[in-house]
């Protein structure tokens, strides 16, 4: 197995330096705040306080003095923010490349272990057939040596005595036979059989499956295929394989029926667990401090919540139906809709269905984003194309419009959709730090309400922002043509 590089010395080094970056940032910071406090009282005291003219030369001069410090000290600060950003970047890379060569050190150790299964089982056909071979050389052996017996019964040596069979011509000729039973039996375990046999009983060649048939107009494809379900399993999305090269195991799926027989969002229940929230960066943004969350196990939006699902809604409650900016309606996410939008189909869903419907919470969608990983996105740090549909993904939607719910593939966790296509509100209130939240799941409450949280980027922003860390705080009452949402529900 290659060896992988030891990058872990240099994350040491990254880490002492993220420190000692991050801490003379707060010193400016603290200075720059001590300098303007001063630079405050010196005004302030020049205006209020009668001074003779030598006093007011000596505070002017403190002043400018004063002044050009703190224009010093805040250069400083942007030099040392931009050296933080540039080192973010290096860092990124490094994930990156360490990320590249995992993936490559496991594609080959599934390549040997591949090797070695397919060794072992050519050793045991091997096996087999010298285990035929020997059954079938022992009677065919005693049918060749009577024949020889009689004919050489009349042989005279050159001696003129009489003599037996010789062993050379016996061992001659149940090499011969053994050596055709082998060939047969190799011949017809290829698949190659007799001549005849061939014509007559051609092997069946596999034929591809059928493609699925497009959805249909989602409104009636909802109704029509849920009229009598009531929590009733849906067929679970195919997970992609691991990097071991083995399918996780599927988690399930459920969708809970809406009065009048149509089913609601199919939801996919995700387990319990630990994971790592947020990121420490040298820029000081909001995505720290880095922390362990508890979440526990609930029930996630296997898609956006769609046109569709969401038209229902509206025409039920006599709200105003969001428009569609030109793409269409049917399975593509729903956007344009607010905070107060998001939650009010929630509750809505819960009156129907009888369970408690909600928002996820920032820590449900981040651990629910990530699906196990602990890259930048839930398949690892670089960006890979067919993955997601975003500024710079390379997908036929980028920058154009949103795609299709489920037009790429699901993560782990049998979700679609949570990097790329559209921003998703979630429950919390927005504050600029993880300092004091929550740390078993639960929503944020004490932040600025004001403002609350999207998650997950979208089509028209770069892939950046896609990532599962990375926050963006809005005014509650935005409807962009880049904002949707989907549900959790309780278990």
């Amino acid at each position: 197995m290659p060896q992988v590089a030891d990058l872990s010395e240099p994350a040491a080094n990254a880490q002492d330096l993220r420190t000692a970056l991050e801490q003379m940032r707060r010193e400016a910071e603290r200075e720059i705040t001590r300098l303007n406090s001063k630079l405050a009282d010196r005004e302030h005291a020049t205006e209020t306080r009668m001074v003779s003219a030598t006093e007011s030369v000596a505070l002017q001069q403190e002043l400018r003095t004063l002044r050009r410090t703190l224009g010093q000290k805040e250069q400083a600060l942007d030099r040392i923010t931009e050296e933080c950003r540039r080192l973010e970047d290096q860092l990124e890379d490094q994930h990156r490349v360490f990320d590249d060569l995992r993936q490559d050190a496991e594609r080959r150790e599934d390549s040997l272990q591949e090797a070695r299964q397919e060794a072992l089982r050519l050793r045991q056909r091997l096996a087999a057939i010298q285990d035929q071979s020997m059954d079938l050389s022992g009677p065919a052996s005693r049918a060749l040596e009577r024949p020889l017996d009689t004919t050489t019964d009349q042989v005279t040596t050159a001696q003129g005595g009489r003599a037996g069979a010789s062993p050379s011509i016996r061992g001659f000729a149940v090499g011969v036979l053994a050596a055709l039973v082998v060939a047969g039996a190799l011949w017809m375990s290829t698949g190659g059989g007799l001549p005849w046999s061939r014509d007559r009983h051609p092997e069946p060649v596999a034929q591809p499956s059928e493609a699925e048939d497009p959805p249909q107009d989602a409104a009636q494809a909802e109704d029509e295929g849920s009229a009598s379900v009531d929590a009733a399993p849906d067929e679970a999305p195919t997970p992609p394989l691991s990097r071991t090269g083995t399918p996780p195991e599927p988690l399930p799926t459920v969708r809970d029926q809406i009065r009048g027989g149509a089913a609601g969002p199919s939801l996919s229940m995700l387990p319990a667990g630990t994971f790592r929230m947020g990121r420490n960066t040298l820029s000081g943004n909001d995505t720290g401090p880095e922390r362990d969350v508890q979440v526990g196990a609930f029930w996630m939006g296997v898609q956006e919540v769609t046109y569709a699902q969401y038209d229902r809604f509206a025409r039920a409650t006599g709200r105003r139906l969001p428009g569609d900016f030109g793409w269409g309606r049917g399975d593509r996410p729903v956007v344009g809709v607010s905070w107060g939008d998001a939650q009010a189909y929630v509750d809505w869903l819960s009156s129907q269905t009888g369970r408690r419907y909600r928002l996820p919470s920032e820590a449900e969608w981040e651990y629910a984003a990530k699906s196990g990983g602990r890259g930048s996105y839930w398949w690892g740090f670089g960006l890979e194309s067919g993955r997601a549909a975003c500024f710079d993904c390379g997908s036929p939607w980028d920058n154009k419009s949103t795609a299709p719910v489920g037009s790429f593939p699901p993560s782990p966790f049998g979700l679609y959709d949570t990097a790329g296509n559209v921003m998703e509100w979630v429950a919390d209130c927005y504050h600029p730090s993880y300092e004091g939240a929550p740390a078993d799941g639960r929503a944020r409450a004490d932040g600025d309400c004001r403002l609350r949280i999207a998650r997950g980027g979208a089509f028209n922003k770069p892939s950046a922002s896609m990532r599962t860390y990375v926050r963006t705080k809005l005014d509650p009452n935005s409807r962009l043509n880049n904002l949707g949402f989907r549900v959790a529900r309780d278990p």
